[in-house]
């Protein structure tokens, strides 16, 4: 494959996270026409259908043309969105104040708190304690349980 290509894939690679970031806070924007929404998302669904799909064994192409496909569908929905829009979204992506960063902190919390929920239900696991700095069983003096003869018995055999 020559150096162009490979530069040109890495770009559309680089790509793709800042257009998927733009058009998901453009899909979440009331502003942002219904129909413009409803050909993003058949596009994707299409796109992301494993029925329509170049076989996965070719190499490269096989997995590259989803994300170039994906691309194209998101920077299309992008671009037909008021430029005034646009321009607003993508400043408050840059100060990360979008709909975007604002629901990942929100999920993320969210998962925090599950956690925590997890964590405290009756029932659950309770946590690990810490790992010593030598396991028990190789410690001297700490008695050899049954299970363990046969590893000991092999490790006094080497000595």
């Amino acid at each position: 494959m020559p150096t162009s290509r490979l530069k040109r894939l890495r770009s559309l690679l680089l790509e793709l996270p800042q257009q998927l970031r733009l058009a998901y806070c453009l899909a979440r924007d009331p502003r942002t026409p219904a129909a413009s929404k409803a050909a993003l998302s058949g596009a994707l669904a299409v796109i992301l259908n494993p029925l329509v799909d170049i076989p996965m064994w070719i190499p490269v192409v096989g997995q590259m043309d989803t994300v170039g496909l994906a691309l194209l569908a998101v920077r299309t929905f992008n671009l037909q969105v008021d430029p005034e829009i646009r321009a607003e979204v993508e400043q408050q992506i840059r100060l990360r104040q979008s709909v975007f960063d604002r629901d990942l902190a929100r999920g993320a919390a969210t998962a925090r708190r599950l956690a925590r929920l997890l964590r405290r239900a009756p029932g659950a696991a309770e946590e690990p304690a810490a790992p010593s700095a030598v396991p028990a069983w190789y410690r001297s003096g700490s008695g050899v349980g049954e299970e363990d003869a046969p590893i000991a018995a092999g490790a006094a055999a080497e000595e």
